[in-house]
């Protein structure tokens, strides 16, 4: 047989492969839609100071990771100079301040028609609420105290002086207490709750500023300033609306790749020496064993959902699909990779439970609890891309013999983690002040994923998608000991100490 007849079965023989793969991931995508609640996640998007991560009575990172995705049942607690932020798939956003306690109560379904609930158990949180009319209602519950938001409503929920304060600064709030209250709540109104006597818990219009306001805010206006920078790539993708999103305009470049669809590619990854799951963590979870989380700060939506593919002339790219996540479903977990360049070794997922971990012993008359140990992965050689040049944003690159221009490139982000991109929130009111940026982690582990390997792959596996046109604040709040046990979605669990949040504002690093 010549060489180009081998030639010819050769790509033949990774265009099966390609649409065998592509065909089980269809059938993945298909039974983990199944599972109503298997998948769901909110992102732990901002980690700033000593946050913690706990699930029921386990403490599963300490400490907490960017990218981690938080399940239902999952608990943020942050210390004395913690604060930390999550990001849910339909664009709303949760800030903990320091000193803080916060467990997702309710997450599943989907974001379009899904329900969430959110429990602060003690402290101060901030709430960002999309709720469409079309989507299940997000309740936020603190004490004996439930609230339920309607349109996009912006909030803030105090415990530090029990039963609690509610303040709405946009949008619309339904406040019940016990049964004894019930309240609606519109922008600029507030409320100070008497636990002695409910019914007598009257809305103020006027609110009193919070120190932690400022920082809020802060968050907001770099969230807004990355929603304006998108390409508009992701407009037609699943779930357009969460915050993710922006974190790749951010990082990378979008390519609309004729006969084939979009890809993205994040600034370092121009040749083979760079790998996708080469900088992060593995975190063991009670409901789905370890789970990986990317050390990248755009590493969360490109390890849920689509393929990553290596292409000759251009390096690794990402071909979003259906935005399911790889965690859930009877299958488990399974590596996203594509077509890999010759040589590659697919991400080895360690096996088996957390090791077995002793009562922890008394400290000082206080007893430590230990978290779960992640396991570190940092397998991309110095430099981060193997000694290529990082790809210009604004150059015309060649991807699967495709000349393709880049979608309207923002300029050159550092890849540090130094900087991030959130939210859309047209709605969203921003103040003026210095840009709080976003911390990134610092950064191997054994069934491995499905991945082909090929140095000119015919076809890389993707879904088909259509073209288009100053210093931390300190709180004087006692920090929490240890991890309470989750509460039941049900009821709330009451807490917070005494004192209140210390005047502050943004952190700069």
């Amino acid at each position: 047989m010549n060489r180009k007849r081998l030639d010819w079965h050769w790509q033949k023989s990774w265009l099966l492969a390609g649409s065998v793969f592509a065909v089980g991931m269809g059938l993945l995508s298909l039974a983990m839609r199944a599972e109503d609640s298997a998948g769901r996640a909110a992102r732990l998007s901002l980690v700033e100071g000593k946050v913690r991560i706990a699930q029921g009575s386990q403490l599963l990172a300490d400490p907490a990771l960017q990218n981690t995705p938080l399940f239902e049942g999952t608990q943020v607690l942050t210390s004395d100079d913690g604060k930390a932020e999550l990001q849910l798939d339909d664009g709303s956003v949760v800030r903990v301040s320091p000193n803080s306690s916060l467990t997702i109560s309710v997450l599943r379904g989907r974001s379009d028609s899904g329900e969430a609930e959110m429990t602060l158990e003690n402290g101060l949180a901030y709430f960002e609420l999309h709720n469409d009319s079309a989507a299940g209602p997000i309740r936020v519950r603190f004490g004996d105290s439930v609230v339920t938001a309607s349109g996009f409503t912006v909030m803030r929920v105090n415990l530090d002086n029990p039963p609690g304060e509610l303040a709405v600064f946009s949008g619309n709030a339904h406040l019940e207490s016990g049964h004894a209250l019930q309240l609606d709540l519109h922008g600029g109104e507030s409320v100070a709750l008497n636990g002695a006597k409910p019914d007598q818990s009257n809305v103020d219009e006027v609110m009193e500023p919070d120190s932690w306001d400022a920082w809020n805010a802060d968050r907001d206006q770099v969230l807004t300033s990355a929603e304006t920078a998108r390409t508009g790539a992701a407009n037609n993708m699943p779930d357009k609306n969460n915050p993710a999103w922006s974190d790749l305009e951010a990082n990378g470049n979008w390519y609309n790749v004729p006969s084939q669809g979009y890809v993205w590619s994040p600034y370092g990854a121009t040749n083979a020496g760079w790998d996708p799951y080469g900088n992060g963590h593995w975190m063991w979870t009670p409901g789905f064993g370890y789970i990986w989380i990317s050390g990248d700060p755009w590493g969360y939506l490109p390890f849920q959902c689509g393929a990553w593919n290596f292409y000759n002339d251009f390096g690794w790219g990402w071909a979003p699909g259906t935005c399911q996540p790889w965690w859930g479903g009877g299958a488990g977990w399974l590596s996203n990779i594509g077509f890999a360049p010759g040589g590659y070794q697919p991400p080895r997922r360690p096996i088996g439970g957390p090791p077995h971990r002793p009562i922890p012993l008394p400290i000082h008359g206080r007893f430590h609890d230990i978290a779960n140990p992640v396991v570190v992965v940092n397998r991309r050689p110095p430099g981060g891309t193997g000694g290529a040049a990082v790809r210009s944003p604004n150059a015309i690159a060649t991807i699967n013999g495709n000349r393709v221009t880049p979608l309207q490139p923002v300029a050159k982000r550092p890849l540090d983690g130094s900087t991030s991109g959130y939210v859309n929130s047209p709605s969203r009111a921003v103040s003026t002040g210095a840009m709080t940026p976003l911390v990134q982690s610092p950064t191997s582990g054994a069934n491995s994923g499905g991945a082909h390997s090929t140095s000119a792959p015919a076809r890389p596996v993707v879904v088909q998608h259509p073209p288009v046109a100053s210093g931390p604040a300190v709180s004087s709040r006692p920090a929490p000991a240890a991890p309470p046990p989750s509460p039941p979605a049900s009821r709330a669990t009451s807490g917070g100490g005494g004192g209140s949040h210390a005047s502050g504002g943004s952190t700069h690093r």
